[in-house]
């Protein structure tokens, strides 16, 4: 089996994060993953952190893990790029998957002024828009799931209440939306608690988009972490049956 952790933070552009790329790279494969996606901060902070830089500056910077990432991981760690947004008038946080460096820096420059709605109609055929930890107690809400490919079904961060009996309950509801599940991973206790496995390995990262849409892996799932674990598969999710 193949496990994936998609939601991962590296310290060098998320200041809340407590590991390196290369820290993150090396616990990863400790913990026997095949990939991780670095889904570090795009919003407020990430602006006031490049203050004074041009956008291409900015871009490079946010890029700069991701791109050593590879490199770390070589032919053992897949590494891919994604991101965590939040707009500058959204309160709620948006994982995104199917981004590509020439994309960001072509077109971010104008993202954290967009809204939900705006974002959806101008990238919604382009990227995932997956809402990371939807039912969070006291920072986030569901937001209109018309306006998403899908939520984040397992947040596995052990610092919140994560909702995700909440979350999965919405997703039950509204079975075309996407599960996915991380770690959400900034600290040590993090690495290696969350994320999706899958039977197939992926060869590359826009794989990853197919593999979201087809459901065809199972979401490990926080509630049995410290049992050693156990999944939840996406297609459960999707007729709205009990895991």
């Amino acid at each position: 089996m193949n496990l994936y952790d998609l939601h991962v933070h590296t310290s060098e552009v998320s200041p809340c994060g407590h590991l390196n790329v290369q820290e993150m790279v090396s616990r990863y494969e400790e913990k026997g993953y095949s990939g991780i996606w670095l889904t570090n901060h795009f919003h407020r902070e990430f602006e006031e952190m490049t203050r004074g830089m041009c956008w291409k500056e900015k871009a490079e910077f946010f890029l700069e893990p991701y791109r050593k990432g590879k490199e770390l991981g070589g032919s053992r760690l897949l590494v891919g790029l994604g991101m965590e947004i939040r707009f500058y008038e959204d309160p709620n946080d948006y994982l995104l998957y199917g981004m590509t460096e020439e994309l960001l820096c072509r077109e971010g420059e104008r993202w954290l002024e967009m809204n939900l709605k705006s974002f959806y109609a101008a990238y919604g055929n382009r990227l995932l828009i997956i809402q990371a930890h939807p039912n969070r107690e006291g920072s986030s809400a569901p937001a209109p799931v018309q306006l998403l490919h899908g939520m984040e079904a397992v947040n596995t961060s052990p610092r919140h209440e994560n909702g995700n009996e909440k979350t999965q309950h919405i997703l039950a509801v509204h079975p075309w939306l996407i599960p996915t599940g991380g770690s959400d991973s900034h600290r040590e206790e993090d690495v290696g608690r969350g994320g999706i496995e899958t039977e197939q390995p992926l060869q590359s990262e826009g794989q990853l988009i197919d593999l979201l849409r087809s459901r065809n892996y199972r979401i490990i799932d926080d509630a049995c972490v410290s049992a050693g674990g156990c999944l939840r598969p996406a297609q459960s999710m999707k007729r709205g049956e009990p895991a």
